[in-house]
């Protein structure tokens, strides 16, 4: 169960010009649902092996997530799941539901994406009753965070040619990113700042 704490994918994304959701932003970068998805059927089957002990029985246990997907709504992302748990001679079926939280760290320019809350309980059938032995936490095998790129590492320069046979170079830039999430996607937004570089002579052809 290593290959979980080791998921980070770093994914640089492609911002476009599009409406505007807050105040003083000039354009927003957008993260879809689908593509966080994608990620958890390129990881393949998650799956873990672990020993229980209740009253007097030592055994061992194994489940696995069918289907794990992120899911976004306005202002929340959810973890959902169902984990196949086969414990002694008990198999059964659970749904599996967690929390997600979404941020944006400007001093990286990472956007986190971090599963904080998923449990499901591993129960045992004990003398033709189903008992409780103990919670299931998935958080453990998920520490570490999706990760994606954010916009403040794009730049572009512009080059004007002016009627006076002089070229105005601009540099334009991201800054003061924001993060909201929307249904189904991921927005990040960022105000743009131009640069008016020197002012050189252009090249007459």
């Amino acid at each position: 169960m290593t290959f979980q704490k080791k998921i980070i994918c770093t994914f640089l994304l492609c911002f476009f010009m599009n409406s505007i959701w807050a105040q003083n932003q000039d354009f927003s970068l957008t993260l879809k649902e689908s593509v966080l998805n994608k990620m958890f059927k390129a990881i393949g089957e998650i799956h873990g092996t672990s020993t229980y002990s209740f009253m007097f029985i030592d055994g061992t246990y194994d489940w696995t997530l069918i289907n794990p997907q992120i899911k976004l709504h306005h202002n929340k992302a959810d973890f959902i799941a169902d984990a196949k748990v086969t414990i002694s001679d008990y198999n059964y079926l659970i749904h599996v539901s967690g929390n997600v939280e979404i941020c944006y760290e400007p001093t990286t320019n990472l956007i986190y994406v971090e599963i904080e809350e998923a449990k499901f309980p591993l129960n045992i059938m004990f003398f033709g009753k189903i008992r409780h032995v103990k919670d299931i936490d998935l958080t453990k095998y998920f520490e570490t965070p999706l990760t994606f790129e954010g916009p403040l590492s794009v730049g572009t320069e512009i080059v004007f040619d002016m009627p006076d046979k002089t070229q105005k170079r601009i540099y334009m830039h991201p800054l003061n990113c924001g993060v909201k999430i929307a249904e189904k996607e991921i927005l990040v937004t960022a105000e743009m700042e131009f640069l008016n570089k020197e002012t050189t002579k252009s090249v007459t052809k």
